[in-house]
């Protein structure tokens, strides 16, 4: 159920999937996500440890991509739709 979006928003019934396959475009957001945390991984790692071994790298890059993915595809998905699906949000709707 990681990729299901709901077709409509519960609350205000605004439409969240604009056309068939629009969240193709979140892979790239996704992909910055997971830029982004390979890079702070490594920051951590170098700043924790004197001289990590390369396993070292390569198992926390692994890791905190599968504990993170569901959040990274969740948020890219939502990025995506504020940023080219024209919806704001309006808290005094619904």
């Amino acid at each position: 159920k990681l990729t299901e979006v709901n077709q409509n928003c519960p609350v205000c019934g605004v439409e969240l999937v604009p056309e068939p396959d629009f969240y193709y475009g979140a892979m790239y957001i996704s992909y910055a996500f997971s830029v982004a945390l390979v890079i702070t991984v490594m920051v951590i790692l170098n700043f924790l440890f004197e001289d990590p071994e390369l396993m070292l790298y390569i198992g926390a890059v692994i890791l905190s991509n599968i504990v993170l993915l569901p959040l990274m595809l969740r948020y890219s998905k939502v990025l995506y739709l504020y940023g080219l699906g024209k919806i704001d949000y309006d808290p005094t709707k619904g």
